[in-house]
């Protein structure tokens, strides 16, 4: 990069601006913008039209515009007025179009717009004529079959006012009062609904259970005490995947050292885990009047289970 290149890319990223942001300011395109700042003076035209758009693009950083052509023609030998135009075949060194425009010929374009609003001013011109000559037609016309008669201005006489009350006869105030028959207008004979007793409704009759039912399903390693009607059933571990049940008729007890590792299914219904993991809890059932109701569990000692006996 040459320093003039890197005098003018410094100054414009002190700025924060982009080369779309000079060429949107500029109207320089950004490709002789990145020539200048990088020194690819072979990319540029030469001449005048080179010198121009520096002294445009210096002059947009701050820059002394002067000092900023003396350095240019000092390092890209530029110091010529004349301008390389592409020869035929050879893509164009400039670009002189400004960036994004695209130029017409308004006079051209416009040229048939002018012919139309021309011929419709003539056609509502002359529509507005036809509809006065019809008008007038007309009232010439209805002239000729009803010739106007000229008033004669009389005086009108006011009229007076007549003033009329009529007085209803005996006869008439008889005749007036409309005296009902059955015949002509039957009325209805009201019928009284029959009067409705509200059926009572059965009472619902509360289950009787006489049973204490307990399945446990352990996803973890747990180990278990199960007391059913104070006789200890199980005292031991249960490994992940295994499940036990028991039915008890008075009351069930059950202690766990991992809650978070078993699930109860109590008559049916899932009560989800006893507890958390590494929890320490017991719980106890009872059957009372008939149903199934958990009480404190209070620690006691629970009668082993019979072993039993072997014949012999």
């Amino acid at each position: 990069m040459s320093e003039l290149g890197r005098l003018l890319a410094e100054t414009r990223a002190a700025k924060e601006l982009s080369l779309a942001d000079v060429e949107k300011a500029t109207r320089i395109r950004q490709k002789y913008l990145a020539a200048f700042e990088q020194g690819d003076w072979a990319s540029l035209p030469r001449g005048t039209i080179a010198r121009g758009f520096l002294r445009i693009y210096a002059d947009f950083l701050g820059l002394d515009p002067g000092e900023i052509v003396q350095r240019y023609a000092q390092e890209s030998g530029d110091v010529s007025d004349e301008t390389l135009i592409a020869e035929i075949g050879k893509p164009r060194l400039v670009d002189y179009r400004p960036a994004e425009i695209e130029l017409m010929d308004i006079r051209r374009d416009l040229g048939w717009v002018r012919w139309v609003v021309a011929i419709c001013l003539i056609g509502a011109v002359a529509a507005a004529g036809w509809w006065f000559m019809g008008q007038q037609s007309t009232a010439v016309m209805l002239s000729a079959l009803n010739p106007t008669r000229t008033p004669t201005n009389t005086p009108s006489a006011t009229p007076t006012p007549w003033i009329i009350t009529a007085t209803p006869t005996a006869e008439a105030r008889a005749a007036m009062k409309a005296t009902p028959t059955s015949d002509l207008l039957p009325l209805p004979t009201p019928t009284v609904p029959p009067t409705l007793t509200p059926t009572p409704r059965p009472t619902a009759t509360p289950e009787v259970v006489t049973r204490i039912a307990v399945e446990i399903r352990a996803d973890q390693r747990s180990w278990l005490r199960v007391t059913v009607d104070d006789v200890m059933v199980l005292e031991g571990t249960l490994e992940p995947g295994q499940s036990r049940a028991w039915e008890a008729n008075a009351s069930l007890r059950i202690l766990t050292g991992n809650a978070g590792g078993i699930e109860m299914i109590l008559n049916g219904e899932s009560l989800g885990k006893m507890g958390t993991v590494g929890q320490v809890v017991e719980r106890l059932w009872v059957v009372d009047q008939g149903q199934v109701q958990e009480r404190t569990a209070t620690p006691g000692a629970p009668r082993p289970s019979p072993t039993p006996t072997p014949a012999g």
